[in-house]
């Protein structure tokens, strides 16, 4: 061979070499990058699963709360009935005059059946603030949806319009016997 020849075949060895390296420098450049979105991608769903760990445990005493207090089993009238009889005992312990109610069909929640009446009351402020703190109990599955007051024509009273919902489910049916 030629001196020529061999520097150039040397030449040619040289940017093959430059050439192979360089295609798996760049193999091993994407490989990393899509190691490290997976390393990205795992650490974002421990993340989101730890989330969800420590959201459960937040929640644990609301989930000890409830089987402790668990949900009012009553059929649909029964718990309208109560609904509507606590609300004018509240009423009276408060010294509140009920001016008008009304029965709301019962309904269905993400959470169980709810019975519902709106009431409109009048009397004393501090009369009101009784009857709400008798009428929401948690234990009981209650609670006020809606609340208006406004000021009655013979002040220090007030008027209150309210809606208060009831929580209930339904009693599972009597296995029947042949």
């Amino acid at each position: 061979m030629q001196p020529s020849e061999k520097r150039l075949l040397l030449i040619l060895c040289a940017a093959l070499f430059l050439a192979l390296n360089l295609l798996g420098l760049r193999f091993l450049m994407l490989s990393r990058k899509r190691l490290d979105g997976g390393i990205a991608s795992a650490n974002a769903a421990i993340s989101e699963d730890r989330s969800l760990i420590e959201a459960g445990k937040a929640l644990r005493p609301a989930v000890d709360w409830i089987k402790e207090h668990p949900m009012p089993r009553l059929a649909p009238d029964d718990a309208s009935a109560g609904l509507l009889r606590e609300e004018r005992d509240a009423a009276e312990a408060a010294g509140l005059k009920v001016t008008e109610e009304n029965l709301s069909s019962p309904g269905e929640t993400a959470y169980g059946r709810t019975a519902g009446v709106s009431v409109k009351l009048s009397g004393p402020f501090p009369g009101v603030v009784k009857f709400l703190f008798r009428i929401q109990s948690p234990g009981a599955w209650r609670m006020v949806e809606k609340l208006a007051l406004r000021s009655d024509s013979q002040p220090p009273n007030v008027l209150a319009d309210i809606e208060i919902r009831q929580y209930f489910q339904t009693p599972a049916p009597a296995p029947s016997t042949p």
